[in-house]
């Protein structure tokens, strides 16, 4: 590809040390951090992993030698309804930080070690990335012992630091929480139940542990059954 002749368009790659984030992370308009690159189809992920490397705010650790830099494509799942905002993700593979050069081995520092399990000619292309995707990076720094972490990790761990979501850990992040004391908006007929839905005023005013609005089905304008014994509301009317 002739990139003086071809245009390139803006990638999003987002990052995490420790873990990749987690597909529904990218639901919200609150997105986990990201860095935005300028490339091209023929970008490959040692050219990422530069871009990584050369970020403000010191995304990798200090000395850098041996960490690992997993990757992960995040696309659109068109296969359910349309309506539907969800993200599957595909592996694309790994790059070592010094691949090749001196440092990786914790036994002997002066021997250049290559690792067979990376991947760092891969392109975009290879991937089948389509414009408007999204690639996620797992920074995996170099384990206690000074050897390399398995791209495993990045599946398995738990994230902390550089790019640690703002999302609160176990929580689905379908957006803001709803105020608990907040009253529920009123709806004009449904089901008869123990919850507030369209009927807040009528189990506000009945006995504690007990009233409600009586089970079955009803109209509007319909007088409602006699409530069980143990009170009353006094706001029995039509609704």
């Amino acid at each position: 590809m002739d990139r003086h002749a071809t245009s390139p368009f803006a990638l999003q790659l987002f990052y995490r040390t420790g873990a990749f984030h987690r597909p529904d992370e990218f639901t919200t308009d609150s997105l986990p951090p990201y860095l935005t690159v300028h490339t091209w189809p023929d970008c490959t992920l040692d050219e990422l992993a530069q871009h990584i490397a050369a970020a403000s705010g010191n995304l990798l650790p200090n000395p850098a030698i041996g960490t690992r830099l997993a990757f992960r494509l995040i696309f659109q799942d068109t296969r359910g309804p349309a309506s539907a905002n969800k993200y599957t993700v595909k592996e694309l593979g790994s790059v070592v930080i010094g691949d090749g050069g001196p440092g990786l081995d914790p036994e002997d520092v002066d021997v250049e070690r290559v690792f067979d399990d990376t991947d760092p000619d891969k392109t975009l292309a290879d991937a089948r990335f389509v414009v408007g995707d999204y690639i996620s990076c797992a920074i995996l720094p170099p384990l206690p012992d000074g050897s390399v972490a398995p791209a495993s990790n990045a599946r398995m761990g738990r994230g902390t630091g550089a790019g640690e979501s703002r999302l609160a850990v176990g929580r689905a992040p379908d957006g803001p929480a709803r105020d608990r004391d907040a009253p529920l908006q009123r709806h004009g007929r449904g089901r008869g139940g123990a919850g507030r839905g369209g009927y807040e005023h009528f189990n506000a005013r009945g006995p504690r542990g007990g009233g409600g609005v009586p089970s079955g089905e009803w109209r509007r304008g319909e007088k409602l059954p006699d409530m069980p014994p143990g009170g009353r509301p006094r706001n029995r009317g039509r609704f």
